[in-house]
């Protein structure tokens, strides 16, 4: 159900949707209070033996930051390359913070430091958030080893049983595996990071709840996995009841950039065994219609939470771009897709934007382009989404009575640059309806000359 523009507004302020992020769930500020704890880490000089109290005192390792984790602490990286000798993962956490003392792991300001996952039977993940509640994770960049693996190495070696070929940059895990069941993670806070090269996911949530992405750039992931992911996944939604919701909404992801991301390795489990993800963005049945992940996640119970997609820009991605898959309540806002489905997969000719199989998803205010001739939207019986003040540039089976089909104009797409351009019918003619208060880059969306897409143009 579409909510008035003033609530919008109050939302957007609360989720984060400018650049100015600095705050906690949403965007929202954090937690305040009295300065919290800090341990610092230094992948160059500290060693595991300090207190980690002070730069000069930092450790070495980020597991070892981890030990000295309570409601409240804060982790600061300093430069650095941070990995394993592959026998375990870079970063696990399996504490909580409250709702009032989170934990943040965080670059230290001025710094970037980059969590290399490392080759080896451990190394399934940069950081594995497994259970946890009340986690922010802001401003490092997590390096998997895609780019070193070529098409015939992994034809040759994938398996499901392999970290080096199915390991995520993020991993919020309700699942476990065998002896070990979390609680449904949730509250967690990604943005502000680099996410690249692993052989999974970029950012992969399995039965979580409450999960906020924010200004990420999610790139060249999910090549090499035979589990089927996707740049960005949110896969069985499930219900925590001490989640939080923000003016209606569970989960957000909100001024992404997501691109590269593809799958060249079939989906072993799958029947048949094929390809069918490498999407940029996916909300992966939510309606839990596959089999149960874990003792919290039951087959046939859908997650109620409500989920908001906006100002993303999502391209050159060999799945779709936005794919909502059996999965209700999502709002797709003033998002810009272009040229996804590159991949050859039979089961990937259609869908730059759609809601399959799936209720109460609606498409507002988005730019979307594909010069590959498949179409932008499905067309299907289950295809029941509202599509409204749109720009679809490509063949779309399914569109609004406000929305434009023909040309989006935008400014120089091959170079990264998806503004519209002078001309375009995305300029001033938006809805108000659910629109973010700004733009991807933090520009204001001034009242009754909303831009359509991710970028705000118009002022």
């Amino acid at each position: 159900m579409a909510r008035t523009s003033a609530v919008l507004v109050l939302l957007l302020l609360a989720s984060a949707c400018g650049s100015g992020v600095t705050g906690g769930p949403g965007g929202s500020g954090g937690p305040s209070g009295p300065p919290a704890p800090v341990s610092f880490v230094d992948a160059v000089n500290g060693s595991d033996a300090n207190d980690g109290q002070s730069v000069k005192s930092a450790f070495r390792t980020l597991q070892r930051a981890a030990k000295e984790l309570r409601p409240g602490w804060t982790i600061q990286i300093l430069n650095g390359t941070y990995t394993t000798d592959g026998s375990t993962e870079p970063l696990l956490i399996d504490v909580s913070g409250t709702p009032d003392a989170w934990l943040t792991i965080t670059a230290a300001q001025g710094q970037h430091p980059v969590i290399q996952i490392p080759a080896g039977s451990g190394g399934w993940s940069g950081i594995h958030l497994l259970g946890a509640a009340y986690v922010i994770i802001d401003g490092i960049e997590i390096v998997g080893q895609g780019a070193s693996i070529g098409r015939a190495q992994a034809a040759a070696n994938a398996t499901s049983k392999s970290a080096l070929y199915n390991h995520n940059c993020i991993y919020v895990d309700g699942v476990g595996s065998a002896g070990v069941h979390p609680a449904v993670p949730h509250d967690i806070v990604i943005r502000n990071s680099i996410l690249r090269n692993c052989t999974a996911a970029g950012i992969e949530v399995n039965a979580g709840d409450a999960i906020t992405i924010l200004h990420n750039k999610v790139a060249d992931n999910s090549w090499w996995t035979v589990f089927d992911t996707s740049g960005i996944g949110l896969y069985h939604l499930t219900d925590s009841p001490s989640a939080s919701a923000k003016n209606g909404y569970k989960n957000f992801i909100v001024g992404n950039e997501v691109w590269g991301n593809r799958n060249e390795m079939a989906c072993a489990a799958c029947k048949p065994p094929a390809i069918y993800d490498g999407n940029g963005i996916i909300v992966d049945d939510a309606l839990h219609t596959q089999d149960a992940l874990g003792q919290n996640d039951v087959i046939g119970v859908p997650y109620t939470g409500r989920t908001y997609i906006a100002n993303n820009i999502v391209h050159d991605n060999g799945g779709r771009g936005i794919h909502i898959y059996r999965s209700d309540h999502v709002d797709v806002v003033n998002n810009t897709t272009f040229d996804n489905m590159l991949s050859t997969s039979e089961f990937l000719k259609a869908g730059e934007m759609d809601g399959f199989d799936s209720h109460d998803v609606q498409f507002l205010n988005n730019v979307s382009v594909n010069h590959s001739g498949k179409d932008l939207t499905i067309d299907a019986p289950n295809e029941t989404s509202r599509f409204d003040f749109n720009v679809w540039e490509g063949s779309t089976p399914r569109h609004g009575p406000n929305d434009v089909l023909g040309a989006a104009h935008l400014a120089d797409p091959a170079n990264g640059n998806f503004a519209p351009q002078p001309g375009s019918p995305a300029l001033g003619s938006g809805t108000a309806t659910l629109a973010p208060a700004d733009d991807f880059s933090g520009k204001p969306r001034p009242a009754g000359r909303i831009d359509r897409g991710a970028i705000q143009v118009t002022q």
